[in-house]
């Protein structure tokens, strides 16, 4: 659509606008006009989602992908006109694991190659293993003795079967009147609720009275050699995060000291485990590299920004995590995320604008594993724990970008009521997008809320689920394919538009309540 087009567009919608919310929280129409007309006629977003996902691939905080995705962010914001582009230490060491090479196949009584993926920070088998598998699923320490002296040199089948069947729901959804209703009137996330009634039942397998790192000591003990859990999912799609005894242990000589631990596809790891069932003998070859880049232990952020004008002392900030999982190539999470938030500054850098506060864009690391990089530049830029630094009261709000590809339909207020009449002012231009919603929801698990965590103002955007939840999230399926180049514009455009709005609005932005 040209510039023109969207002329009209916001012509038509200005006036929705009652005159008392534009005299309280002004609109800048003719700013907005210009973030429209250059981020869809002119967008870069999928360019670079494509370069994050498919030529650097997946980005574990400490790789040599993550190393080297780190480096083309910052030459892509420097390409841009950004200011200050820097690499920023948070304070923790890191340690730079990544998968080489992965080959299992079950080799006996018939040959299949086997979809399986390491758990992240596992270490690997030193060679290939051909041995054979056993059932030694541990649920009490009562299970222990029947193990006893059978393992040595064995791959363990950990859990039992995955309940699979077929699928009668759809994988991917957006949002509708229903959904979104539900979020400004219950602060609930229906879609989740909808897909999780469709997804095939799971298994509620679950220890009692023993720990899995006592599973652990327990299976070295006895000589196992290799590891394999049944992954959520189906289709061939394998769920595969951080090794459930290495998460804490963030240094070469902790992921040495556990297993090669495996998550097989579902229907692979039901078969292997129904023969065995029968009481025929299952051969499998496994065969796990891992590197180690010990060149710097030090974990980092990238930062850039537009400098302010008469306020350049205040700071608005949009964001998102660059690092991921190593199973697909971290496109959905959040190669997507990454590159909204560098479009939305290259936008605003190609208009021209000149905001009053300084807007600062940052791309963090480790948020897989805790918000370790959000939360450390957080700690050292304005402090915690009621000890905070001169910019803390300098410091105006948080907009963040991390749950898949779909489109920003509002806002999570994250219990920050007095935003509510600033965010609805903000979304007025995009009313015809169908960016519109107030949400209750208080969003968890990313980067917004080491913000809210000291009191500072951060906040989610809503957006369409898609498939994020059935195959993108955490899965091997996270993959380029899966990104909506029509829904990445729009949230490029609209994260514009928010943060040039919060670095011009009249005081800072109201700080969430802490009691």
């Amino acid at each position: 659509m040209n510039k023109s087009t969207w002329g009209l567009a916001i012509t038509a919608v200005i006036f929705l606008i009652p005159s008392s919310t534009t005299a309280q929280e002004p609109v800048y129409w003719d700013v907005v006009d210009e973030i429209r007309s250059e981020g869809f006629d002119d967008s870069h977003v999928m360019e670079s989602a494509g370069y994050l996902a498919d030529v650097i691939g997946p980005r574990f905080t400490g790789s040599p992908n993550m190393r080297q995705a780190q480096e083309w962010a910052m030459a892509r914001m420097t390409e841009f006109g950004l200011s200050s582009v820097k690499k920023e230490a948070w304070g923790e060491e890191t340690v730079g694991w990544e998968i080489q090479r992965v080959s299992v196949h079950m080799t006996a009584p018939d040959y299949q190659m086997v979809i399986a993926y390491p758990f992240a920070l596992t270490p690997g088998t030193s060679g290939p293993i051909v041995t054979n598998a056993i059932i030694a699923t541990i649920r009490t320490p009562e299970d222990l003795d029947q193990y006893r002296g059978r393992l040595n040199g064995a791959v363990v089948l950990s859990t039992p079967p995955m309940p699979m069947g077929p699928r009668f729901v759809q994988d991917a959804f957006r949002h509708d009147e229903e959904s979104l209703g539900v979020f400004e009137t219950e602060g609930v996330d229906l879609l989740i609720r909808r897909h999780a009634r469709g997804q095939l039942e799971q298994s509620n397998f679950q220890r009692e009275e023993i720990s899995a790192g006592e599973v652990e000591d327990f299976y070295k003990a006895e000589g196992v050699a290799v590891v394999l859990t049944a992954s959520i999912g189906s289709d061939g799609t394998v769920y595969a995060t951080g090794h459930p005894t290495t998460r804490n242990r963030r240094t070469r000589a902790g992921v040495e000291s556990v297993l090669p631990t495996l998550a097989v596809a579902t229907e692979h790891y039901n078969r292997i485990y129904r023969i065995l069932e029968r009481g025929i003998p299952v051969t499998m070859d496994v065969d796990v590299r891992i590197g180690f880049d010990e060149s710097d232990p030090t974990g980092y952020n990238i930062i850039a920004e537009i400098p302010g004008t008469d306020l350049a002392d205040e700071v608005v900030m949009i964001g998102a995590h660059m690092d991921s999982w190593h199973t697909g190539t971290g496109a959905t999470d959040n190669a997507s995320g990454v590159s909204v938030v560098l479009e939305a500054m290259r936008i605003l850098k190609a208009i021209g604008a000149q905001p009053r506060r300084t807007i600062r864009v940052a791309l963090w690391s480790q948020e897989e594993l805790g918000h370790r990089g959000s939360r450390g530049y957080i700690r050292h830029h304005f402090g915690e724990d009621g000890v905070y630094t001169p910019d803390y009261d300098k410091f105006s709000v948080y907009f963040n970008m991390d749950n898949g590809t779909g489109q920003f339909r509002g806002v999570h207020t994250q219990g920050n009521a007095q935003a509510t009449p600033i965010l609805q002012a903000w979304m007025t231009p995009f009313h015809d997008l169908q960016v519109e919603t107030i949400s209750l929801f208080s969003n968890t698990g990313t980067d917004h809320l080491s913000y809210n965590r000291v009191g500072l103002p951060g906040f989610q955007f809503i957006q369409d689920r898609i498939d994020y939840r059935a195959r993108t999230h955490h899965f091997n399926m996270d993959v380029y394919d899966r990104l909506l180049p029509r829904d990445l514009m729009i949230n490029s455009v609209v994260m514009a538009s928010f943060a040039y709005h919060a670095a011009m609005r009249e005081g800072t932005f109201p700080r969430p309540r802490t009691d």
